[in-house]
């Protein structure tokens, strides 16, 4: 499958969707809609967002899933482990900073062949630059997983974890290039973004954040911080990508930019 630009095709992947248990699904949605009321683009099933990525030209979509107790880290895994050998699907591992030994999660979730961990600072209470998250980026590293982050606020959540000062921190001590911060790393903390410029060393996402801005802001924050390290990105199923990738091709990207955003950047950093 092809997205057509204005004089060329590209492959696309979504480096940001969701997918759950087709028995929990319903509650799932129905329980994300009452903390942040938006739309859906999908029933939140594998064969739901199968059908949406279909309709909407998308090749593959990276898979997150966030346990907001430990207890749910095991579980959830057992249900994203099938995925890994999907040929449309990337599933990252979940874990847990209360976990009992999150570190051997990641050590299973590498050995099962997953690609990489989501962690998020509002719904597992944490700060990225917090010293008790450190051996969890260690092993990552070690690893050579891709650590993806919630950034800047989001739902219900007034306290910011995850914002662009937690961020510098964390990069001050994790100089790591392999860490994507999703929503423009931080999409509520607009007045941070011409900051990014002082360079971060790794990605951003663009999930959740196309329409957020004017048009002309966000294609000259993404040029300031490296059309070679922003990734596209739904959040699907709160997101279409159909609508997503109509929109980001209307904006003043070359065919080479978007290439890059759909599909190039995102195969370069998970080895396709």
């Amino acid at each position: 499958m092809t997205i057509r630009l204005a004089d060329s095709e590209t492959k696309v992947i979504d480096s940001h969707a969701h997918v759950f248990p087709d028995a929990l699904a319903p509650h799932v949605i129905e329980v994300f809609l009452k903390l942040f009321p938006t739309e859906v683009f999908a029933d939140g099933t594998v064969s739901g967002w199968l059908d949406h990525m279909d309709h909407s030209g998308v090749d593959k979509s990276v898979i997150l899933s966030v346990p907001t107790k430990p207890s749910q880290v095991d579980s959830i895994n057992d249900f994203l482990r099938p995925l890994i050998k999907h040929e449309r699907f990337i599933p990252f591992a979940s874990v847990h900073p209360n976990h009992d030994d999150p570190v051997g999660v990641i050590r299973k979730a590498a050995e099962d062949g997953f690609k990489g961990i989501k962690l998020h600072p509002l719904l597992q209470v944490f700060k990225p630059q917090e010293k008790r998250m450190f051996p969890i980026y260690d092993a990552a590293i070690e690893e050579d997983m891709v650590i993806l982050f919630h950034a800047g606020a989001g739902m219900d959540f007034d306290d910011i974890r995850g914002s662009k000062s937690d961020f510098d921190e964390f990069y001050q001590q994790y100089d790591y290039h392999r860490a994507v911060l999703a929503h423009l790393g931080g999409r509520a903390n607009f007045q941070d973004f011409p900051d990014f410029k002082q360079g971060w060393p790794g990605y951003i996402d663009l999930s959740f954040s196309l329409g957020m801005m004017p048009d002309d802001y966000l294609v000259a924050l993404v040029r300031d911080y490296g059309i070679d390290r922003v990734l596209y990105g739904s959040d699907g199923p709160w997101r279409s990508e159909s609508r997503d990738l109509e929109m980001l091709t209307a904006l003043d990207f070359n065919d080479q930019e978007l290439q890059k955003m759909f599909y190039c950047n995102a195969a370069q950093l998970l080895g396709l």
